[in-house]
């Protein structure tokens, strides 16, 4: 135990030889982390097992089973079972506008794609600009670095060249640290939320196919 406490306080001391840029990256990430956690939790309303319980219902309906259809849907916690109630619901009256019902099913559906896609674009924006400003830091460190060895003259030497390059590519490795996972963290929501797009609109689909199927639009 006491071996790594020396080595805590040198990473600390190589973090803070970053200067600022290396701050700003350090709260980026905790922003950044902080968004990933909520976004986990809010994930956890469309669960792969709720949406295949919810298509089989869309299934039992299409299939007449509308009785057991309602009651799968009524038991399962999902945020898109409203959206499959209501269609369910409407489609199965008598007369039922169809455009209607597919408009305020499509801005209920488009609700809850927004509340779980926002956010997302900060943690895009932290994996772009990570490595651009890790990057930064190095320029503006290797900068200062020829102006200290441009103000030694002839008493500069290699030793302190290399050590001072080193010291500016900290920014860049920090950079790449944190940009690197939280690109993955954004492409993988991302395809859920791509994923929960294509369930719901194959859902509703069906689920008008059926409505139309059984109750047709009368021919003038």
């Amino acid at each position: 135990m006491l071996e790594q406490v020396p080595q805590q306080g040198e990473w600390l001391a190589l973090l803070m030889l970053g200067g600022p840029v290396v701050l700003v990256l350090l709260l980026m990430s905790v922003v950044a982390l902080a968004i990933t956690l909520f976004k986990l939790i809010q994930f956890r309303g469309i669960a792969r097992r709720a949406l295949d319980q919810l298509d089989g219902a869309v299934s039992l309906w299409c299939d007449g089973s509308e009785t057991e259809a309602a009651a799968a849907v009524a038991v399962n916690r999902s945020d898109v079972a409203p959206v499959i109630a209501n269609g369910m619901t409407w489609l199965a009256r008598e007369g039922v506008d169809a455009e209607t019902a597919a408009t305020e099913l499509s801005r209920m559906s488009q609700q809850i794609l927004a509340r779980l896609s926002s956010l997302l674009g900060v943690l895009e924006q932290v994996a772009y600009l990570a490595p651009l400003l890790g990057l930064l830091g190095t320029v503006l460190g290797i900068i200062d670095v020829f102006h200290g060895l441009a103000d030694q003259g002839s008493s500069a030497n290699a030793g302190m060249l290399a050590g001072g390059i080193w010291e500016a590519l900290l920014t860049t490795a920090v950079g790449l640290t944190v940009a690197i996972p939280f690109a993955l963290v954004h492409a993988g929501l991302q395809a859920r939320v791509d994923s929960l797009r294509t369930r719901m609109e194959n859902m509703l689909t069906r689920l008008f196919t059926a409505g139309l199927y059984k109750h047709p639009a009368p021919v003038s």
